[in-house]
């Protein structure tokens, strides 16, 4: 099939350090990003970032475990990751969350994806599944950091 890429941007009403926290929280965003049902922490760095983590996601098209690794950019700018091993349903994974900061208390946030999967599905049906997944996570990020 080839890649297939997605990418979503809200604006959410509190400070970038305060959203951050949330995003390296790997441990509880099962809790509000839709259709993931597993986000386990397996190491953190020096920092106590976590670096490489399972996750577990049911996209209606498939469910899937996969091991992540993450790189953490400095300060509150985000992280990006990538697929540490092909999984069941993925060849490759990559992604980032940047966060830009818009006054002292607000920011936009973007989650951007990109996947090469071996489903034999049809592209369309892959591209709705990924931009379903990334706007759900979006939303169910600013419902966290604003709720």
């Amino acid at each position: 099939m080839g890649d297939v890429h997605a990418e979503s941007t809200v604006r959410i009403e509190r400070p970038a350090d305060e959203v951050i926290a949330v995003l390296r929280n790997i441990s509880e965003q099962s809790q509000w990003w839709p259709g993931q049902y597993r986000s386990e922490p397996l190491e953190t760095d020096d920092q106590g970032r976590v670096i490489r983590a399972l996750i577990g996601n049911d996209v209606k098209v498939a469910r899937d475990d996969f091991e992540v690794a993450y790189t953490h950019g400095p300060g509150t700018t985000g992280y990006t990751w990538e697929l540490a091993a092909p999984s069941r349903v993925q060849r490759t994974q990559s992604g980032a969350w940047t966060v830009r900061p818009d006054g002292d208390e607000a920011c936009e946030v973007t989650l951007a994806i990109t996947i090469d999967s071996s489903l034999p599905l049809p592209g369309f049906l892959l591209r709705k599944a990924l931009r379903d997944t990334v706007g759900g996570a979006t939303n169910g990020l600013r419902a966290r950091c604003e709720g």
